[in-house]
């Protein structure tokens, strides 16, 4: 079953092309890679897609509705979570308030009065505890984000769309193993599986090539904002195009 469509979609910046015609779609319960060199349009692709931007053309579907045109927050509140290259936590916050934060509903008094209430309501501190639970962090629930080793914020972030309501079913995770160890890797992808066994659905960007040939079910392939190539990581890893971006990308001048 389908998740995810996008079909001709299109992002323009001043005349330029950041997306040019992308089309792919993503099955229910599945980790699909989209990747490619610096500058290729991923990042775009998901701004396009969250509501950060609005596309030049095209649409994208979330389960047969139109999701083009929507605000971020509406993307949010239809079950669609997003993480960014930069780690999105607050550092002067807890652990236990950086969830609380992310489990509240999605409006600025509602996520307000949910932070500073001394007893916050009970499905919130449920959504917190289980989240905490999931990413193994409850020893630290009282530490400053701030103060957290790098592994555990890139946890912490990743439990704060597990905590939002409503549950997201789809995670658009940009680059989420950079600047991870191997072994804090190895737990991250322990509990994306665990999630998609629940019938979660991810679409990743990410650079390390072995994680998205070894993890991801099917694989997107941009160059230039175009997509070259789209299929089973062994399919796409042979692509004469798909070596030739790469390649070309490394052996460039670098200024």
């Amino acid at each position: 079953m389908e998740c995810l469509r996008v079909e001709g979609l299109t992002r323009s910046f001043g005349g330029i092309a950041a997306v040019d015609g992308l089309s792919f779609s993503v099955e229910e319960a599945s980790i699909t890679g989209l990747i490619g060199p610096n500058g290729s349009g991923k990042t775009v692709t998901f701004d396009c897609l969250t509501g950060f931007y609005p596309p030049t053309s095209g649409r994208a579907t979330f389960r047969g509705r139109t999701i083009t045109g929507l605000r971020s927050d509406a993307v949010a509140r239809l079950g669609i979570a997003r993480s960014f290259q930069i780690t999105g936590v607050f550092r002067r916050l807890t652990t236990a308030q950086n969830l609380r934060f992310a489990a509240a509903r999605k409006t600025v008094s509602g996520n307000v009065a949910r932070l500073l209430r001394p007893r916050p309501d009970r499905a919130t501190e449920d959504a917190v505890e289980s989240a905490l639970a999931f990413i193994g962090l409850e020893a630290v629930r009282h530490e400053l984000a701030g103060t957290l080793p790098y592994g555990q914020q890139r946890m912490l972030e990743l439990g704060g769309l597990i905590a939002m309501r409503p549950p997201p079913s789809l995670f658009l995770l940009d680059e989420p193993f950079a600047g991870l160890a191997a072994g804090e890797i190895g737990r991250y992808l322990d509990l994306m599986r665990q999630m998609r066994g629940r019938g979660t659905t991810f679409l990743l960007v990410e650079h390390n090539m072995r994680v998205i040939m070894n993890t991801c079910d099917r694989v997107v392939v941009l160059d230039h904002g175009v997509k070259i190539a789209e299929g089973r990581p062994e399919e796409v890893q042979g692509n004469p195009r798909v070596v030739e971006a790469y390649l070309g990308h490394a052996a460039a001048p670098q200024h």
